[in-house]
């Protein structure tokens, strides 16, 4: 197995030194890499497939602030899909895809020539008063950093898409809704690069992040749901420290209010957003009683695509259980983000 990974480390190399000089580093005048990638085994079995792993690239300097890569080998950029993982941006872990659940659409975009970027960022802990805005920034840094080290990475930076499971697919959602978060005059070079994508598949999804104003005004709109309904679900500390607070009196301030606009996805929704691909069948159709419930209501689906209808931004929806709406086309997320990288 080492010797297989050093004949693909060393074509890799030979690829990228025979790529032309205009393509390399149009944010520097140095002509040494950014970054100098270590290739390692992979996680998973890639079943024949010619590509290569590279595993805790730091894109900031927290511990938790690192990405895992596979790419494919191949004489010109590639395509990227980044993955974004869940757990209530409290858990999770950026090795979610090597288990059996995502393996084989791993590697069906490896043998597609389509790169595969897997990240982690910062959770929220007790005490915490940056709140969800703390991960939804890292993820946004993941995206320009690989973009910034896209020719390290034989990544065409303008083909890329994103797909998130849960508190991943929120973060997506933010980041596609969002207008482009670049800031062109940063010192920082990093923080130049777009962050705008091809499209977005979300898979058990919430539609905003704001609670107060979408859960209770849309999503459970239909229920006699409140927000004590939801604090006595999450527990007071959960809920408010999800917007950097310790109480009510802090939860309910012009500050908070403001916080909790910059993550109401639903609102910032606009015409210009990628095409969005959405899946929520895995919770129940009643009235949310659970954490789970609360977090992955087949209704989270249902308003995203109510406004996104609304905005004229295209989307492949599916929700409900058992099943209340499904789109004609029956297109799976691999088949979609394939579709949109090859736009």
């Amino acid at each position: 197995m080492k010797s297989h990974l050093l004949t693909y480390v060393l074509l890799f190399s030979a690829l990228w030194s025979c790529r032309s000089d205009d393509s390399l580093f149009d944010l520097t005048d140095s002509q040494d890499p950014l970054i100098e990638l270590q290739f390692t085994d992979s996680p998973i079995n890639l079943q024949g497939t010619d590509a290569l792993f590279a595993e805790n690239i730091a894109y900031d300097q927290y511990d938790k602030t690192k990405f895992d890569i596979f790419l494919p080998i191949s004489q010109t950029p590639t395509g990227l899909v980044i993955f974004i993982h869940g757990g209530g941006f409290t858990g999770g872990d950026k090795t979610f895809i090597y288990n059996s659940n995502f393996e084989n659409e791993v590697i069906d975009f490896l043998d597609t020539g389509i790169a595969v970027a897997t990240i982690n960022y910062r959770l929220i802990e007790f005490g915490d008063n940056e709140g969800v805005l703390k991960s939804l920034n890292d993820s946004k840094r993941a995206l320009q950093y690989i973009r910034y080290i896209h020719n390290e990475l034989n990544i065409n930076k303008e083909d890329i898409v994103l797909f998130g499971s849960s508190a991943g697919a929120s973060t997506a959602l933010w980041l596609a809704t969002n207008d482009d978060l670049h800031s062109p005059e940063a010192t920082d070079l990093v923080l130049r690069e777009s962050t705008r994508v091809k499209g977005i598949a979300l898979n058990a999804t919430q539609s905003s992040l704001d609670i107060e104003t979408r859960w209770l005004g849309n999503v459970f709109a239909d229920f006699d749901v409140t927000l004590d309904t939801i604090i006595e679900a999450y527990g007071e500390d959960t809920v408010y420290g999800f917007y950097g607070v310790s109480n009510q009196a802090e939860y309910e301030t012009p500050e908070i209010e403001a916080y909790r606009q910059q993550v109401d996805m639903l609102s910032l929704l606009s015409s210009d957003d990628p095409e969005i691909w959405i899946r929520n069948t895995g919770g129940h159709n009643n009235e949310p009683m659970t954490i789970s419930s609360f977090n992955h209501h087949p209704f989270h689906a249902k308003e995203i695509k109510a406004f996104a209808d609304a905005v004229g931004v295209p989307n492949v929806t599916t929700y409900g259980n058992p099943i209340l709406y499904s789109d004609t086309g029956n297109e799976d997320y691999v088949t979609f983000l394939l579709r949109k990288l090859n736009e």
